[in-house]
């Protein structure tokens, strides 16, 4: 008989719970990554271990790591690199020193929720057909302000359908069910640079389903530093390699409804310059509202098209 679906953390207190492995890839990260530590270290969820790398970082990063390390030195694991090799790369370098049953990624400008390691584990405990899940996101600034919203599919279909348009899941708000991952030395594939978890996670749909918490268990920090949001036309051609390999290398079954939504999206690039692009892709994504006003557009799609084929460049 199917356990009854749950989020909360009742199930598990009559068993020994799995360790959650959190990685969390920093580069000058100075600014906003003892916030992000200060969110694992306050976490319900007793049994966790925060993997730290530090990746070449010429600011204050590597002193406020080793001050956070003395706080909990049983718990937080640091690592320094001399180069830069990009968070997915860092990521994978990590994953060979985790040692959770569950993986939760973490950027270092990042907030988590103090329940979401406990909700997390939860539903991955509730549903062993789930190889990852995330949840909404609330957006906030430099100062913490939020700006908006994010909310996350719920169910592995509608996600696996949305990929063909954006990444409709937040990276850094999942956790993975290990035991279910197709290698077992890297986490990532690297090609894709920022975006190398948007097509990873197409090879992962073949291998578990995915899901959604419906809650907020993450706040997800955009400012003008965001290494997502940087060069955005280049990003925009990666994102449709990452697309259209998918579809020719892993065997995703696209709605044909991708395809003209690619030409759109590349229209819209085409035309805007960065500085508006990015502030159209905010307001199409429901993360805040543009700072210029937009002029009339003469395209026949709707407003609400628009938005469910916005780019997604993270």
């Amino acid at each position: 008989m199917k356990k009854k679906l749950t989020t909360d953390n009742r199930q598990l207190t009559t068993r020994r719970k799995p360790l959650v492995s959190v990685i969390m890839p920093v580069y000058n990260g100075s600014r906003f990554v003892g916030k992000a530590i200060e969110s694992i270290l306050t976490q319900t969820y007793p049994r966790w271990e925060l993997l730290i790398a530090d990746s070449g970082s010429d600011d204050d990063t590597w002193k406020i790591l080793k001050r956070y390390k003395k706080l909990a030195p049983r718990k937080i694991r640091l690592f320094r690199l001399h180069k830069n090799g990009g968070p997915s790369s860092t990521s994978n370098y990590l994953y060979q020193f985790a040692r959770g049953a569950y993986i939760a990624p973490m950027d270092a400008d990042d907030v988590s929720h103090r329940k979401r390691l406990t909700k997390e584990v939860t539903f991955l405990e509730t549903h062993e057909d789930v190889m990852l899940v995330g949840s909404n996101v609330k957006v906030i600034d430099a100062k913490g302000k939020i700006t908006g919203y994010k909310h996350c599919p719920v169910d592995h279909d509608n996600i696996a359908k949305r990929m063909a348009f954006v990444n409709p899941i937040v990276h850094p708000s999942v956790m993975i069910r290990r035991s279910m991952l197709p290698k077992r030395d890297y986490l990532y594939f690297t090609a894709y640079g920022v975006n190398s978890d948007y097509y990873t996670f197409f090879e992962w749909l073949k291998c578990g389903k995915f899901a959604g918490i419906p809650e907020y268990l993450l706040s997800y920090r955009v400012h003008d530093h965001n290494s997502s949001l940087l060069h955005l036309k280049s990003k925009f051609m990666t994102i449709t390699k990452a697309r259209l390999d998918a579809v020719t290398k892993l065997g995703y079954h696209a709605p044909v409804l991708m395809f003209p939504a690619i030409l759109l999206q590349a229209l819209i690039v085409t035309i805007l310059p960065e500085s508006w692009l990015k502030e159209l892709f905010f307001y199409l994504r429901g993360v805040k509202k543009p700072k210029f006003k937009l002029p009339p557009f003469s395209f026949t799609v709707t407003i609400a098209k628009m938005k469910e084929y916005a780019p997604s460049f993270r």
